[in-house]
């Protein structure tokens, strides 16, 4: 797909999420006199942290290493509910680098997501329907082996947009109460490459930055304080491409503890397990454990 078929379709994106937000809007600051606005508020959260470590040895018997890291994130999230619809908006931007000895910073950690929902509740209100619009990429560069060997050059597997994910589902969840969410639907999904060069590395044919598909996703929610200054996070999402087998399922499975130690400062575990066989047939894996600055803004 031409970029300037990629752009028209971004646009009807855009124009869609704004159609939908207006909905809600009119809905809710209409001119009726029995209509009272100020039961519908968007309810926004924004928290940032940012983390680090350092060691330096000089003539130290067992040995060691200097290096440094810093990983910075900051989560944004707002959400508006009236009588028959909810939308809910999610950023997630996270990024860290690590130098280890003399060498050069390289990339510890690197995300991009955006989530996007709006759901129509049915009479039944644990039911609805709901139109999902989702967006994940990275920052920076990334490489097989950010530090080769000696005279062998870094060989890059990704960089901005390249890959992107933009999803879009259509279908139904249950909501039993404010902690546990399901929902399934018809799905499409893109794979975005900005560099061709890159893009077989994705699934994708030489030359090629663009590919649709379509199938079925799943997706299972929990978020909950689990105890006193500890907050659980997690989900797992799948996809199944309907010209493929079930066993090349593509599925994403985040799960995050967040700990308070006061006011600034926190402890933070992530593990997230990822299966995409465009990429590789292997598991992938990330698990990343930080102390550090923290601060809630909303």
């Amino acid at each position: 797909m031409s970029l300037r078929k990629l752009c028209a379709t971004a646009l009807v994106l855009l124009c869609t999420a704004g159609l939908c937000h207006a909905h809600i809007y009119n809905e809710t600051s209409g001119t009726s006199e029995d209509t009272d606005a100020e039961l519908y508020e968007w309810d926004l959260s924004l928290r940032t942290s940012l983390t680090g470590s350092q060691a330096t040895y000089r003539n130290w018997s067992q040995g060691g290493v200097d290096n440094i890291a810093l990983l910075g994130s900051v989560g944004f999230g707002s959400r508006y509910e009236t009588e028959r619809y909810v939308f809910n908006h999610s950023t997630s931007l996270r990024y860290g680098q690590t130098r280890i000895g003399d060498g050069d910073f390289i990339k510890s950690d690197d995300i991009i997501r955006l989530r996007n929902q709006l759901r129509r509740k049915f009479s039944d209100e644990r039911f609805g329907a709901i139109l999902n619009v989702n967006f994940e990429t990275q920052f920076g560069r990334g490489y097989d082996d950010p530090a080769p060997p000696e005279g062998e050059p870094r060989i890059l597997i990704s960089r901005f947009m390249a890959p992107a994910y933009l999803n879009q589902v259509l279908g139904v969840s249950y909501n039993p109460d404010r902690y546990f969410r399901a929902e399934t639907g018809l799905a499409m999904k893109q794979t975005i490459s900005a560099d061709t060069d890159l893009s077989p590395l994705f699934g994708l044919d030489e030359d090629q930055n663009f590919r649709n598909e379509a199938g079925f996703s799943i997706l299972l929610g929990y978020e909950r304080q689990i105890m006193e200054n500890i907050y659980y996070s997690g989900f797992a999402e799948t996809f199944t491409n309907v010209n493929k087998p079930l066993s090349s399922t593509d599925f994403l499975i985040v799960n995050e503890l967040t700990g308070r130690i006061n006011q600034y400062i926190s402890a933070n575990i992530e593990l997230a397990l990822a299966y995409n066989d465009d990429i590789t047939d292997d598991l992938q894996v990330k698990q990343i454990i930080s102390v550090g600055f923290s601060y809630t803004f909303l």
